[in-house]
């Protein structure tokens, strides 16, 4: 039996009980039970396992599989979380948390990943439903199944849908996983168009409850032709508003013009005769009265003396008398004539008035003379009545259009309903026959599966799983007792199950894959639990149970046993060990090796130290700087000793690889 690489040795700070928070370190078996107290520390050690392998724990605050830093942070005595585990091939996985400045980092981890541990996926699909378990264990128990072998399972009219579908939803997928995968497809497309059957439904009630009668292909195309009729005439009728007149029309509105324009000259002639009539009225003034006021008026501004007209020195009352004469004369002949100029002042205005319009009724006589004769198109009429016409005839035509859609839509929800029903039988039909073909490749799998699952039981303990009820599909597995099985297991027995269950899952994972399986803890009894480890021999992976008790008698060969108690009692009172005395070696020539000084490993250092990033970054391995003890370390880091010159002991401590350019290094005091 080929042997998985397994987890030698775990070191760690999570949960830490050491001084100052510093990291514990332990060595596991192939198979490792680990006993003690319920404060023994044994779910610290799972828990490291796990972080170091997955970058996950189970069982923390009652949730499994917890990833998150922030939580698992937690659990370390400080900012910062490391867990190293080395493999038995050398290999090292790590996971490293912290928070810096108040803030969670992203977690940095390398290992092999949740593949690793199987029973987290095993113990999850057979909790969960019957379809989920049949499911599961068909991926588990049928690995060789062909194409050929699922198409023998189904009827050949489907055998082109599964193939689209596999094609799309298979690609990179075993045949066993592409036909649940197309599985989940048919009965996802069946439930989708299930829902899409009712939404059309509703459409076609809604659109049937109010539509009017579908309008016929020939009252449709009557319709277009008399928009296109009225668009037609609205076009004649804006073309004639437009282009120019007829020769009746241009005729008649010249004679038009014309009687305006003799009306508005009679008009002129009138107002000018009766301006006339009103000046012969007007009573006489005096001649040269306007004149001899003026020259008065000069001659009192000035305070003259003397006559403007004569030079005679008349004085200036006398001047003042004639200017009192004159204004009495002009007062006396404005009250005399008021009437009469207003009269003349409106006559004025009647006369401007009438030749204004002489001047424009001329101006439209002429434009009317330029504008070109055209011939009358019959069709046309007043623009605004044919615009009104247009609108009409568009508007019905709009209606018949939007109940046309509507019956439109009526018909493409009819055949959506017919389409999605097909579709819906279709996905159906492959549901139930891709179920039947699970079932039927479950059955052929099922005797092989259980034997493989057998072989990792106590010999005394029967394996047995039902697939079916009648004809009802379950999934059920237990113990067979007294010819039935019994389903209802305590929980040693379930935590066995689904250890035994996921050992065979494992043959599934490629030979240099770490496999470790942690059954879960439960109560278990020292009969049972030894007769469990004995079973568990037979798994090349790595097993790693927890329990409070022992097993009954002497514990199986290939089994660890840790007494946690005593290991976490060492981890918060460590061994104090005398010096140990340095021997010194008499020099020889040539010789091979140094003088040699052992240090003993009290804890190793801390994985999430300073001092394992400064040896790391100098070339040294993890597995050596895991090692070390404290001393070791400083030591190697105050005298800049390169990795290529020292050999690191199992004990913690290390050797000068002596030659002939190396100087003698002091080496540091044994720890107490």
């Amino acid at each position: 039996m080929s042997t998985r690489p397994y987890v030698e040795h775990v070191y760690s700070n999570l949960k830490s009980p050491r001084p100052n928070g510093d990291a514990w370190g332990i060595e596991l078996g192939q198979k490792t039970l680990l006993v003690g107290s319920n404060t023994s520390h044994k779910s610290t050690i799972v828990q490291a396992v796990e972080l170091a392998i997955a970058g996950s724990a189970d069982d923390i605050i009652g949730r499994s599989i917890v990833s998150d830093a922030a939580l698992l942070l937690t659990l370390a005595p400080g900012d910062e979380l490391g867990v190293t585990a080395k493999f038995s091939d050398g290999s090292v996985a790590n996971y490293n948390a912290r928070r810096e400045e108040g803030k969670v980092k992203r977690p940095q981890h390398d290992g092999p990943g949740a593949k690793s541990l199987v029973h987290r996926s095993v113990a999850a699909a057979l909790s969960g439903s019957a379809t989920t378990a049949r499911k599961a264990f068909l991926e588990w128990s049928s690995s060789d199944v062909t194409r050929e072998d699922i198409l023998a399972c189904l009827p050949t009219a489907l055998h082109g849908k599964y193939k689209d579908i596999a094609e799309h939803r298979g690609r990179d997928l075993s045949e066993t996983k592409t036909l649940i995968e197309v599985l989940n497809y048919a009965n996802s497309r069946t439930r989708e168009t299930s829902k899409e059957i009712k939404g059309a439904e509703l459409i076609l009630e809604s659109i049937g409850d109010s539509i009017d009668a579908k309008p016929t292909d020939e009252t449709m195309e009557k319709m277009r032709f008399a928009v296109a009729e009225a668009r037609e005439i609205l076009d004649a009728s804006i073309r004639a508003a437009n282009s120019g007149m007829t020769q009746e029309e241009k005729e008649s509105e010249l004679t038009k013009l014309a009687e305006q324009l003799n009306a508005w000259e009679q008009n002129t002639l009138t107002c000018e005769q009766q301006k006339k009539d009103l000046l012969a009225q007007l009573p006489h003034k005096g001649e040269n009265v306007d004149l001899a006021i003026q020259i008065v008026n000069v001659a009192t501004e000035h305070s003259l003396d003397q006559c403007p007209v004569c030079s005679s020195s008349v004085g200036l009352e006398h001047l003042q008398r004639c200017q009192a004469f004159y204004e009495e004369q002009i007062q006396s002949w404005e009250q005399q004539s008021q009437s009469i100029i207003e009269k003349l002042s409106e006559a004025d205005k009647a006369i401007g008035s009438s030749n204004q319009n002489v001047v424009a009724v001329q101006a439209e006589i002429d434009r009317v003379r330029n504008i070109p004769v055209y011939a009358k198109d019959a069709r046309a009429i007043p623009v605004s009545e044919a615009q009104s016409r247009l609108e009409v005839a568009m508007d019905a035509l709009g209606k018949m259009e939007v109940v046309k859609d509507r019956w439109n839509d009526l018909t493409n929800a009819q055949n959506r309903i017919k389409s999605l029903a097909n579709d819906h039988e279709s996905y159906r039909a492959l549901r139930i026959a891709c179920e039947q073909a699970v079932g039927n490749l479950l059955s052929e799998q099922t005797r092989t599966f259980t034997e493989s699952v057998q072989k990792y039981l106590p010999e005394h303990w029967v394996f047995k799983i039902e697939l079916m009820d009648g004809d009802r599909e379950v999934f059920r597995m237990g113990f067979e007792r007294d010819g039935r099985l019994h389903c209802a297991l305590s929980g040693a027995e379930w935590a066995t199950v689904i250890t035994a269950v996921s050992m065979a899952v494992t043959s599934k994972l490629d030979v240099s894959d770490p496999a470790v399986l942690v059954p879960y803890d439960r109560a278990w009894d020292t009969r049972t639990l030894s007769a469990v480890m004995k079973g568990f021999l037979n798994f090349e992976g790595q097993v790693i149970i927890a329990s409070t008790v022992r097993p009954m008698g002497r514990p199986p060969k290939g089994w660890t046993i840790i007494d946690m108690d005593e290991v976490s009692k060492g981890w918060v009172e460590p061994e104090v060990e005398p010096e140990p005395e340095v021997e010194t070696l008499p020099v020889e020539p040539k010789p091979k090796k140094a003088k040699r000084k052992k240090v003993r490993n009290d804890g190793g250092l801390s994985v999430i130290s300073r001092s394992a990033r400064k040896l790391e970054e100098r070339g040294y391995s993890m597995a050596d700087i895991l090692t070390m003890t404290k001393e070791t370390a400083s030591h190697i880091i105050d005298n800049n000793i390169e990795p290529h010159t020292v050999t690191i002991l199992s004990d913690g401590g290390f050797e000068i690889n002596k030659t002939d350019n190396i100087l003698p290094i002091n080496l540091p005091p044994a720890p107490r």
